[in-house]
């Protein structure tokens, strides 16, 4: 529920830029799919093993897993058929994200070599960028491209944090990027990506709100990668790096009101 707070955080950031309306129908459906896929991934492996003896955790989650699919449900009907059907897309991709090909060696897309952190940011950025312009009537032809970039990239630095946590404990055949080019190399690709974020901001954003909030994330994204390690605590990545977005949001929501009203 936590990381489907983030995905909302950043859909309605794309909503703000946009003026379009905000439909609850829309937000709620990517909450639930939100949580449902990361259930899915997360547990699906361990529940289909122990059916029979699941913990009282794992039956919690596979209850609420179903009461999200339900109000999923309701929710996708009052959706426009192009965002169903990109739903669709992006459902089927957490399938395979998280289920056994028998094409490529009975492995998941997550344990493709080097894939994981890409298809990550993907989903991320064609949900939390795209989707919201094409549920406000935009045609695909019409979109902000720059927006679906510069939300890849940062969902591309945000999850270094969590690389560099596991990085140690990875399966050596992932090949994630520490593993890879180590922790002091991945940490200069993380301040690379966020210079390219930097050009973004000041180059194709307009709103002085935007611009104060979006530097405040940066900076506090800096700190986070600055300060990541193998041995960070679990709760430094799952609570407070995966929370960064909603840090974002509240700080743009603040200072749009504050405009508004005047005070600044």
């Amino acid at each position: 529920m936590h990381v489907a707070c983030s995905v909302l955080a950043l859909s309605h950031l794309t909503i703000l830029k946009t003026n379009f309306p905000v439909d609850f129908f829309f937000l709620f459906a990517l909450f639930f799919a939100t949580v449902f896929g990361y259930n899915f991934v997360k547990y699906f492996g361990l529940a289909k093993f122990h059916y029979r003896s699941l913990t009282t955790k794992l039956k919690e989650i596979q209850i609420l897993s179903i009461l999200c699919v339900f109000g999923f449900t309701i929710c996708f009907f009052h959706l426009k058929s192009s965002v169903q059907w990109s739903l669709l897309f992006l459902g089927i991709i957490t399938f395979f994200y998280g289920m056994p090909l028998k094409w490529i060696s009975n492995n998941s897309l997550r344990k493709i070599s080097g894939l994981k952190i890409y298809i990550i940011a993907f989903v991320w950025a064609i949900t939390t960028a795209f989707l919201p312009q094409l549920h406000g009537g935009l045609e695909v032809f019409e979109f902000n491209y720059i927006w679906g970039i510069e939300r890849f990239v940062f969902i591309f630095v945000l999850m270094l944090p969590f690389e560099i946590r596991d990085m140690n404990f990875d399966d050596l055949n992932l090949s994630t990027i520490p593993q890879k080019i180590g922790l002091f190399n991945t940490k200069k690709l993380a301040y690379l990506g966020i210079l390219v974020l930097v050009f973004f901001l000041f180059f194709y954003n307009t709103s002085r709100a935007e611009i104060i909030s979006t530097s405040t994330m940066l900076m506090m994204l800096c700190v986070f990668i600055a300060k990541s390690h193998p041995q960070n605590s679990y709760y430094y990545t799952a609570f407070w790096v995966e929370a960064l977005p909603i840090f974002w949001w509240l700080i743009s929501i603040s200072l749009e009101i504050l405009y508004e009203s005047g005070t600044l």
